[in-house]
């Protein structure tokens, strides 16, 4: 009879023995693999120290913080030493209270992020801080297995390049905390309208509890969520032992006490801002600028900007009558005579939005008569044409050898008094006749030349495609091919405030990069002109502008000199003016050309008003006057002739004039002697003593210009 065959037992040991042995390679196989990937696919980093980008910093002329420049990312690198320690404390317990006692990889709080993973409990983040810096600077935020080694390896790399302080410093200034904000000093301006150094314990909570959710728990949108966070980083403050459970329930009962969204940006000044960010990044790339931790040292002055402004709304907004103006602009500059550093500057009626349209510096407009100082009488004194020049004002016509156009000037009142008056009384009244003859003495080209060495920097010498140059009679009125930018007028009649001196606008002082180091720095440039005896005849003469004639709106009860500006078709009108210190411009019209006829604003209407409250303002403690040099004598003299009064000038006609030593008058006016002589009989004369004998003054050298 056959055996009966043993059934073969399977040795389900073995395979299972196998099986966990192969799962086991297997697994090791793809963890070799995935972190060999991992791995090879770190960032090439020879130094792996982060350089985040940086706020700027603007400050004003006192030294003082005035703006904040930043792109995304609004950062003030702080110091670890400089920051309160609970802050740190609450940044601790919120992220990792283990900081200090692990090699970068926390692998029990990686278990516990597991374990409630798996258990379906509330997650909670198993990386620490060392990784999440690595995360923060140089990886990204995806949610993949290889980015999660990465992280861990370049943990444990950060942990053996720094030290922990290092460590924890590179972090709280790289990570975001809302509104923009990143690092601990943004943040507390941000949040809190001041310095990190000044937050309390439960503003510190607060501020750490943002990092969790910068977007998640601004108060301005989640007001309990935010209030709910802080609550937590306190309790967990106290279950790590750097508060009591005592003083977090105290903390607990407090407001949150957070500003408003912005409350804490300047808003003022913004085309001066435009006008240094435009200088600062035509020479350095914009993420230096914004994010390279400069510091930029400016010559704003804050009450100055403020006067303006001011001024501005007050003549515009509220005493302006007319309706249909709400489009009408204005720009006003102001500036100090002797540094050249621009103080104030107002580019429209409302900022418009970052690097706006600034009509204070690009846009060029018709100076009208506020051009004549400089195109017409600086020249004529400097050829030896004196304020008492006789020049007749009466009608008079050129014509143009080459096309036959004809050139009659007109004064603004359409009427000629048709005598000689004195080149001072024709700048008073501004007389647009007499200043079109005196420039016809002097010649077109000298007009402009000085113009331009007064520092307007728009005149055509060389003619455009379709021929035009500001070689033309116009000149002496203002009428110019492109115009000219309140900049340069404020520079130009600085100049005559300087004493013939015109220097260069500067609204940079220094410019220094995050450690310190000067990368630019700017002095005052100086370059003499015209003479300083020109220079003070011309500001006489601008001074009775605003005592007596035009510009009597623009009386600021001190030393004050300044011209008004109004072209023939009303669409623009300008009052330049300066004081002994301070030079200011400003100009009022419309972006597209329109007319104000319909309102008659002249130059000594608005714009004069506005100059006269602004630096009524910015001058308020100014004492300086305007001296003649020491080669500039005063001298009675009759206005009618110019000459030294005569026996019956009558006392209203007799001033005090200025004159050059060697340009001092000699003869007597004797303009009322043939009235006198017709009230004796024919054939006699007044009786002698009725006429004083001048003695002869002695002889001078002849008078030289200078160049």
């Amino acid at each position: 009879m056959a055996k009966k065959r043993k059934k073969k037992k399977i040795p389900w040991l073995d395979i299972i023995l196998f099986t966990i042995l192969f799962v086991a390679l297997a697994a090791g196989g793809f963890a070799v693999y995935m972190v060999s990937r991992a791995y090879n696919s770190l960032p090439a980093i020879s130094n792996l120290e982060p350089k985040p980008s940086e706020t700027s910093f603007v400050y004003d002329r006192h030294g003082n913080v005035w703006r904040e420049l930043h792109s995304t990312e609004n950062r003030i690198v702080v110091d670890l030493k400089d920051l309160p320690q609970h802050f740190i404390d609450a940044i601790l317990a919120a992220e990792d209270h283990r900081f200090y006692s692990h090699p970068g990889v926390d692998l029990r709080a990686i278990a516990r992020a597991l374990f409630l993973i798996i258990t379906g409990r509330d997650f909670q983040g198993g990386s620490t801080i060392t990784q999440q810096l690595a995360k923060k600077a140089f990886l990204t935020d995806d949610q993949t297995l290889i980015r999660k080694l990465q992280d861990a390896m370049l943990a444990l790399k950060l942990e053996r390049q720094f030290t922990k302080n290092e460590i924890l410093e590179m972090y709280v200034n790289i990570v975001p905390y809302g509104r923009g904000a990143y690092g601990p000093e943004a943040a507390a301006r941000a949040f809190f309208g001041k310095s990190i150094r000044d937050v309390t314990v439960d503003e510190a909570a607060f501020l750490a509890g943002m990092i969790n959710g910068p977007y998640l728990y601004d108060p301005a949108d989640n007001p309990q969520g935010a209030l709910t966070k802080r609550n937590q980083v306190l309790d967990q403050m106290a279950a790590y032992g750097f508060i009591t459970p005592q003083e977090a329930a105290e903390y607990k009962q407090r407001p949150l006490n957070t500003i408003e969204r912005g409350a804490g940006e300047a808003i003022e000044g913004g085309y001066f801002l435009d006008y240094v960010l435009k200088q600062l990044l035509s020479r350095y790339p914009a993420e230096k600028v914004y994010g390279g931790g400069l510091r930029i040292y400016t010559t704003y002055d804050p009450d100055a900007q403020r006067a303006v402004d001011k001024a501005i709304s007050e003549t515009l907004d509220a005493d302006f009558p007319y309706q249909g103006a709400d489009s009408m602009q204005a720009a006003a500059i102001v500036m100090d005579v002797d540094t050249g550093h621009i103080l104030a500057m107002s580019g429209g009626r409302k900022h418009e939005g970052m690097l706006a349209w600034n009509r204070a510096v690009d846009a060029k407009r018709q100076p009208g008569s506020a051009f004549k100082p400089l195109a017409v009488y600086v020249p004529a004194l400097e050829e030896g044409i004196m304020p008492t020049t006789l020049v007749e004002d009466t009608p008079v016509t050129w014509v143009d050898p080459q096309t036959g156009e004809e050139f009659s000037p007109r004064n603004y009142s359409g009427t000629f008094s048709g005598v000689p008056v004195t080149v001072r009384y024709a700048v008073q009244e501004s007389l647009n006749v007499v200043a079109c003859k005196v420039q016809d003495m002097i010649g077109i080209a000298k007009s402009l030349e000085m113009a331009e060495k007064m520092g307007i920097t728009s005149l055509v010498k060389v003619p455009t495609p379709d021929g035009r140059t500001d070689y033309t009679r116009s000149l002496a009125l203002g009428g110019l091919t492109y115009g000219v930018s309140p900049l340069d007028m404020a520079v130009a009649y600085a100049t005559l405030a300087n004493k013939g001196i015109k220097v260069e606008p500067i609204a940079i002082l220094r410019v220094e990069d995050k450690d310190g180091n000067v990368l630019e720095q700017h002095n005052t440039k100086r370059t003499l002109v015209i003479s300083e005896e020109t220079a003070f005849l011309m500001t006489s003469m601008l001074q009775d502008v605003i005592l007596h004639g035009t510009g009597q709106a623009a009386n600021i009860g001190k030393p004050a000199a300044g011209k008004t500006g109004t072209t023939s078709d009303w669409k623009d009108a300008w009052f330049a003016g300066y004081t002994p210190e301070t030079v200011g411009v400003v100009w009022i019209g419309f972006d597209q050309g329109k007319t104000m006829a319909q309102w008659r604003i002249t130059g000594g209407s608005y714009p004069a008003r506005i100059w006269g409250r602004m630096m009524k303002e910015i001058c308020k403690n100014e004492t300086g006057t305007f001296t003649p040099p020491s080669t500039i004598v005063s001298l009675q003299v009759c206005k009618k002739t110019g000459l030294l009064p005569g026996p019956y000038c009558p006392a209203e006609d007799i001033y005090t004039e200025y004159f050059l030593k060697n340009q001092l008058p000699r003869e007597i006016c004797m303009h009322d002697l043939s009235a006198l002589q017709s009230t004796f009989l024919p054939g006699t004369t007044p009786p002698e003593e009725s006429l004083e004998i001048f003695p002869e003054l002695p002889e001078e050298e002849p008078f030289e210009t200078g160049d």
